[in-house]
């Protein structure tokens, strides 16, 4: 079965690539080291961070284990209400 690649960015790809975005600043690190630590291929984290692609649950659950966040709240679009309380 071929790789489906989602051709427009849909919202949970633009909060998924928001919340790495942000959690690569708050961490201090580079795309690059995110895919050293997370063994995610760098240019699929960079795809994924311009809020395209389409990640198995594999690939979030190594990214989520980098940032030390559940898959869930790698994904939720109200991450930043919750940083700040």
């Amino acid at each position: 079965m071929p790789t489906i690649y989602l051709k427009r960015t849909s919202p949970l790809m633009a909060q998924l690539g928001a919340n790495i975005a942000r959690e690569l600043k708050k961490l201090g690190i580079t795309q690059g080291e995110l895919s050293e630590r997370s063994g995610v291929a760098a240019s699929h984290i960079s795809y994924m961070v311009r809020g395209h692609g389409n990640p198995t649950l594999a690939t979030l659950e190594s990214l989520a284990d980098v940032f030390g966040l559940s898959v869930v709240e790698l994904l939720a679009a109200d991450r930043t209400s919750r940083d700040k309380s």
